[in-house]
């Protein structure tokens, strides 16, 4: 596993403080000044934290309804991996792992572990898991959108659900919306009114499993 050290320039003036990954570089010099830094502590190896426990309560897939961008795709599928998503969908434009080597970037290896496939029409893909018996729940704001703090999820403990991500500019395919049960938004109190499509995913999957 890799281990930190934690260094310190010797400029009063700097005082830059960071890690360093030993393993790949030595970093003995600053690189806003110039000066030496200097080792003052070793950072902990990352912990071995038990998985012997399994605290889903609904089985969730994942449709990437004409996702964009692969750092999107990339961040998308490491937080599948820590969210125990068990197939992700990649549909239209959205860029797969065997095209696009840049997901790997932001997947850090995650694309390797979570299952998926390419599908070039997301609807057919919605209606298929409709005729095997999924929920479909899509991300979205519309007026008829539930916040997510205010969805019942109850209901859909046991079952298998289809969550919907859409395109970061054109939102989810209003042929899919047709197709869900349900639509849910995050409560936006700021100026913007949306947050990065996975930032927004890592939200409401892990509301979604763990809560």
């Amino acid at each position: 596993m890799t281990r930190f050290e934690f260094r310190q320039c010797t400029d009063p003036e700097c005082r830059l403080r960071m890690p360093i990954d030993t393993q790949i570089n030595q970093g003995n010099y600053c690189p806003r000044c110039g000066a030496l830094l200097e080792r003052v502590l070793f950072g902990e190896e990352e912990p071995t934290i038990s998985k012997d426990y399994d605290l889903h309560k609904i089985h969730i897939e994942v449709i990437l309804d004409n996702i964009r961008s692969a750092y999107n795709v990339g961040a998308i599928f490491r937080i599948a991996d820590g969210a125990g998503i068990k197939h992700l969908y990649l549909c239209g434009i959205t860029p797969n792992p065997q095209d696009m080597p840049t997901i790997r970037k932001t997947g850090l290896g995650a694309e390797d572990e979570v299952s998926w496939s390419y599908h070039s029409n997301a609807v057919d893909v919605a209606d298929n898991l409709l005729n095997r018996e999924y929920h479909l729940l899509a991300m979205e704001r519309t007026t008829e959108s539930v916040l997510l703090q205010n969805y019942s999820i109850e209901s859909l403990h046991g079952q298998r659900l289809a969550l919907i991500l859409g395109n970061e500019r054109a939102g989810v395919d209003p042929g899919l919306i047709d197709l869900c049960e349900a639509v849910i938004a995050l409560p936006m109190v700021g100026k913007k009114s949306s947050l990065n499509v996975a930032v927004a995913f890592g939200i409401t999957v892990y509301w979604l499993s763990f809560c």
